[in-house]
């Protein structure tokens, strides 16, 4: 699999797909729905996924060089989380609203939670497109979405964490859980 990967990543960088995406394909192919591969110990899998993404958060995050990233500190900031939270609301709202649209009962509390879960950018990703292809991006906006997509999961998992709390705990709103 390691050796499958490391072929992926090549094919990836030479025709400018996302690597993230092949990684699905090849785990995909060989699970136990493509080629049969059986693995069943969950302590391993967890160690290896978080190991895994470790390196896919800080490596984007490391390539970058805070001169670059100095002048957009603000926006960026303001970007990280204002923009996450914001997409969550707006994300959260079209969810609650469409599922009750189709006749899904989900209340607006977990309709933000399952926003809150999509709000923030892949950084690897983002990091991975901008540097392959090298989109000539105008007045800072290169370093701007780096910046952003590096710094934005901590806010993404604090509306996580506080929607999960709002969700499981009876009679208690986000107004408490935030005040305790």
């Amino acid at each position: 699999l390691l050796f499958v990967s490391i072929i992926a990543g090549r094919v990836s960088h030479k025709f400018g797909t996302p690597i993230l995406l092949l990684f699905l394909v090849v785990g995909m192919a060989f699970g136990t729905d493509g080629f049969g591969i059986e693995f069943n110990s969950p302590k391993i899998v967890q160690f290896i996924g978080m190991i895994a993404l470790i390196i896919s958060l800080f490596t984007g995050g490391m390539d970058t060089k805070f001169t670059e990233i100095k002048p957009i500190i603000a926006p960026g900031i303001v970007l990280a989380t204002a923009g996450v939270l914001l997409t969550a609301l707006i994300t959260g709202t079209f969810i609650y609203f469409l599922c009750g649209w189709i006749g899904i009962n989900l209340g607006f509390t977990e309709s933000l939670l399952l926003a809150s879960v999509m709000a923030s950018t892949d950084s690897a990703s983002v990091f991975s497109i901008l540097r392959q292809k090298n989109i000539g991006l105008k007045h800072n906006l290169r370093p701007i979405l780096e910046l952003e997509s590096g710094s934005n999961d901590p806010m993404a998992y604090i509306l996580t964490i506080l929607l999960i709390q709002a969700t499981t705990t009876e009679g208690m709103g986000i107004g408490a859980i935030i005040g305790t």
